[in-house]
């Protein structure tokens, strides 16, 4: 795993980063987020737990979406925090908004990434 991606949600400075990480991992789970936005930061526990719980099968990222709006507008990103899910390169899921770490366990299982719990 790169340097980005081994630490749970480290932030990326550009498109360029994120394209890098999504082609050189199987499984890269990148959040958008904002500084103002309340929801954000209730999510990312709940992100954290989940990505520390998958280890080496899930690597991650996060994405100031107001400091990188032209990544929000190629991914098509309405609200925050929206979550995206690539698996080999392509992006395989979005999930927008709040989830418990139980659902987001459930979203990455649906999506063929395992944790352990």
């Amino acid at each position: 795993m790169g340097e980005i991606g081994m630490m749970p949600l480290a932030p990326l400075g550009s498109g360029e980063e994120m394209d890098r990480l999504a082609a050189s991992e199987p499984s890269v789970l990148v959040t958008f987020t904002g500084p103002k936005c309340i929801i954000c930061k209730r999510l990312a526990p709940m992100l954290e737990t989940v990505v520390r719980e998958a280890g080496d099968a899930l690597a991650s990222a996060k994405v100031d979406a107001e400091a990188l709006p032209d990544v929000s507008e190629r991914f098509e990103i309405r609200s925050l925090p929206t979550t995206l899910l690539f698996r080999n390169g392509a992006l395989a899921d979005r999930l927008t908004g709040f989830a418990t770490a139980g659902a987001l366990r459930s979203w990455l299982k649906k999506n063929g990434v395992g944790t352990a719990a």
